[in-house]
Protein backbone atom coordinates (compact mmCIF):
# COMPACT_ATOMS: atom_id res chain seq x y z
CA UNK A 1 0.00 0.00 0.00
CA UNK A 2 2.79 2.42 0.89
CA UNK A 3 4.55 1.58 -2.39
CA UNK A 4 1.44 2.53 -4.40
CA UNK A 5 0.97 5.76 -2.44
CA UNK A 6 4.62 6.73 -2.89
CA UNK A 7 4.48 5.96 -6.59
CA UNK A 8 1.34 8.07 -7.03
CA UNK A 9 2.93 10.97 -5.11
CA UNK A 10 5.98 10.84 -7.37
CA UNK A 11 3.68 10.73 -10.39
CA UNK A 12 1.76 13.80 -9.19
CA UNK A 13 5.01 15.65 -8.46
CA UNK A 14 6.48 14.69 -11.84
CA UNK A 15 3.37 15.68 -13.76
CA UNK A 16 3.07 19.10 -12.15
CA UNK A 17 6.79 19.75 -12.58
CA UNK A 18 6.55 18.72 -16.24
CA UNK A 19 3.70 21.19 -16.77
CA UNK A 20 5.87 23.99 -15.38
CA UNK A 21 8.75 22.97 -17.64
CA UNK A 22 6.45 22.80 -20.68
CA UNK A 23 5.15 26.31 -20.01
CA UNK A 24 8.70 27.62 -19.59
CA UNK A 25 9.78 25.99 -22.85
CA UNK A 26 7.03 27.89 -24.68
CA UNK A 27 8.89 31.14 -24.05
CA UNK A 28 12.12 29.71 -25.47
CA UNK A 29 10.36 28.21 -28.50
CA UNK A 30 8.57 31.47 -29.37
CA UNK A 31 11.82 33.45 -29.36
CA UNK A 32 13.51 30.79 -31.52
CA UNK A 33 10.59 30.67 -33.97
CA UNK A 34 10.58 34.45 -34.39
CA UNK A 35 14.32 34.43 -35.13
CA UNK A 36 13.85 31.65 -37.70
CA UNK A 37 10.97 33.51 -39.38
CA UNK A 38 13.07 36.66 -39.51
CA UNK A 39 15.90 34.69 -41.11
CA UNK A 40 13.44 33.33 -43.69
CA UNK A 41 12.06 36.78 -44.44
CA UNK A 42 15.59 38.15 -44.92
CA UNK A 43 16.23 35.41 -47.48
CA UNK A 44 12.87 36.21 -49.11
CA UNK A 45 13.75 39.91 -49.25
CA UNK A 46 17.09 39.19 -50.89
CA UNK A 47 15.65 36.76 -53.42
CA UNK A 48 12.77 39.07 -54.37
CA UNK A 49 15.19 41.97 -54.82
CA UNK A 50 17.93 40.22 -56.78
CA UNK A 51 16.50 37.17 -58.53
CA UNK A 52 13.62 36.60 -60.87
CA UNK A 53 12.52 33.35 -59.24
CA UNK A 54 8.82 32.77 -58.70
CA UNK A 55 7.48 33.08 -55.16
CA UNK A 56 6.61 29.37 -54.76
CA UNK A 57 10.17 28.42 -55.68
CA UNK A 58 11.59 31.01 -53.30
CA UNK A 59 9.47 29.75 -50.39
CA UNK A 60 10.40 26.13 -51.03
CA UNK A 61 14.08 27.10 -51.25
CA UNK A 62 13.79 28.98 -47.94
CA UNK A 63 12.21 25.91 -46.34
CA UNK A 64 15.41 23.96 -47.02
CA UNK A 65 17.46 26.58 -45.17
CA UNK A 66 15.21 26.90 -42.11
CA UNK A 67 14.80 24.14 -39.55
CA UNK A 68 11.77 22.67 -37.84
CA UNK A 69 8.22 23.91 -37.92
CA UNK A 70 9.19 27.28 -39.40
CA UNK A 71 10.80 25.50 -42.35
CA UNK A 72 7.60 23.49 -42.72
CA UNK A 73 5.62 26.75 -42.76
CA UNK A 74 7.68 28.04 -45.69
CA UNK A 75 7.46 24.68 -47.49
CA UNK A 76 3.68 24.44 -47.05
CA UNK A 77 3.30 28.02 -48.26
CA UNK A 78 5.44 27.40 -51.33
CA UNK A 79 3.45 24.27 -52.14
CA UNK A 80 0.12 26.04 -51.67
CA UNK A 81 1.27 28.99 -53.78
CA UNK A 82 1.40 26.67 -56.76
CA UNK A 83 -2.38 26.29 -56.48
CA UNK A 84 -3.55 29.55 -54.86
CA UNK A 85 -2.67 33.23 -54.78
CA UNK A 86 0.47 33.96 -52.78
CA UNK A 87 -1.18 36.09 -50.10
CA UNK A 88 -4.00 33.62 -49.50
CA UNK A 89 -1.58 30.70 -49.29
CA UNK A 90 0.61 32.58 -46.76
CA UNK A 91 -2.35 33.52 -44.55
CA UNK A 92 -3.81 30.00 -44.60
CA UNK A 93 -0.46 28.47 -43.74
CA UNK A 94 0.03 30.93 -40.86
CA UNK A 95 -3.43 30.03 -39.53
CA UNK A 96 -2.89 26.28 -39.96
CA UNK A 97 0.65 26.19 -38.59
CA UNK A 98 1.46 24.66 -35.23
CA UNK A 99 4.14 27.26 -34.62
CA UNK A 100 4.21 28.70 -31.11
CA UNK A 101 3.56 32.43 -31.70
CA UNK A 102 1.45 35.12 -30.08
CA UNK A 103 -1.64 36.56 -31.75
CA UNK A 104 0.26 39.78 -32.55
CA UNK A 105 3.05 37.80 -34.20
CA UNK A 106 0.63 35.93 -36.43
CA UNK A 107 -1.27 39.09 -37.37
CA UNK A 108 1.96 40.87 -38.37
CA UNK A 109 2.97 37.90 -40.49
CA UNK A 110 -0.46 37.78 -42.10
CA UNK A 111 -0.10 41.45 -43.06
CA UNK A 112 2.74 40.39 -45.35
CA UNK A 113 0.26 38.28 -47.30
CA UNK A 114 -1.86 41.29 -48.21
CA UNK A 115 0.76 42.54 -50.68
CA UNK A 116 2.65 39.32 -51.41
CA UNK A 117 2.52 38.68 -55.12
CA UNK A 118 0.01 41.52 -55.69
CA UNK A 119 2.31 44.52 -55.99
CA UNK A 120 5.54 45.31 -57.75
CA UNK A 121 8.89 44.25 -56.36
CA UNK A 122 9.43 47.50 -54.45
CA UNK A 123 6.03 47.24 -52.75
CA UNK A 124 6.77 43.70 -51.66
CA UNK A 125 10.22 44.68 -50.40
CA UNK A 126 8.72 47.54 -48.38
CA UNK A 127 6.15 45.18 -46.81
CA UNK A 128 8.81 42.57 -46.00
CA UNK A 129 10.95 45.30 -44.43
CA UNK A 130 8.00 46.51 -42.34
CA UNK A 131 7.32 43.01 -41.06
CA UNK A 132 11.04 42.51 -40.35
CA UNK A 133 11.11 45.72 -38.28
CA UNK A 134 8.08 44.55 -36.33
CA UNK A 135 9.71 41.15 -35.80
CA UNK A 136 12.79 42.89 -34.37
CA UNK A 137 10.59 44.35 -31.64
CA UNK A 138 8.78 41.06 -31.10
CA UNK A 139 12.07 39.16 -30.83
CA UNK A 140 13.35 41.66 -28.29
CA UNK A 141 10.13 41.32 -26.27
CA UNK A 142 10.18 37.51 -26.57
CA UNK A 143 13.78 37.29 -25.32
CA UNK A 144 12.99 39.57 -22.37
CA UNK A 145 9.90 37.54 -21.58
CA UNK A 146 11.88 34.31 -21.85
CA UNK A 147 14.57 35.55 -19.49
CA UNK A 148 11.97 36.75 -17.02
CA UNK A 149 9.57 33.81 -17.07
CA UNK A 150 11.49 30.68 -18.07
CA UNK A 151 13.17 30.03 -14.71
CA UNK A 152 10.11 31.18 -12.80
CA UNK A 153 7.78 28.60 -14.39
CA UNK A 154 10.30 25.79 -13.94
CA UNK A 155 10.68 26.61 -10.25
CA UNK A 156 6.96 27.22 -9.85
CA UNK A 157 6.19 23.77 -11.30
CA UNK A 158 8.53 22.11 -8.81
CA UNK A 159 7.25 24.16 -5.87
CA UNK A 160 3.58 23.56 -6.67
CA UNK A 161 4.33 19.87 -7.20
CA UNK A 162 5.98 19.67 -3.77
CA UNK A 163 3.11 21.58 -2.18
CA UNK A 164 0.53 19.19 -3.64
CA UNK A 165 2.57 16.20 -2.49
CA UNK A 166 2.81 17.67 1.03
CA UNK A 167 -0.94 18.31 1.12
CA UNK A 168 -1.69 14.78 -0.08
CA UNK A 169 0.61 13.23 2.53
Amino acid sequence: MIFIKTTLLFLVFGTISAIGIKISNGYKIRAHNLKQIKKGLKILETKVAYTYEQLPDIFIDISHKIEGSVGKLFFDTGTRMQLEFAGEAWEKCINDSKIYLDYEDKEALKSLGKLLGKTDIQGQLNQISLVNNFLDEQIKEAVESKEKNEKMYKKLGVIVGLAVVIVLV
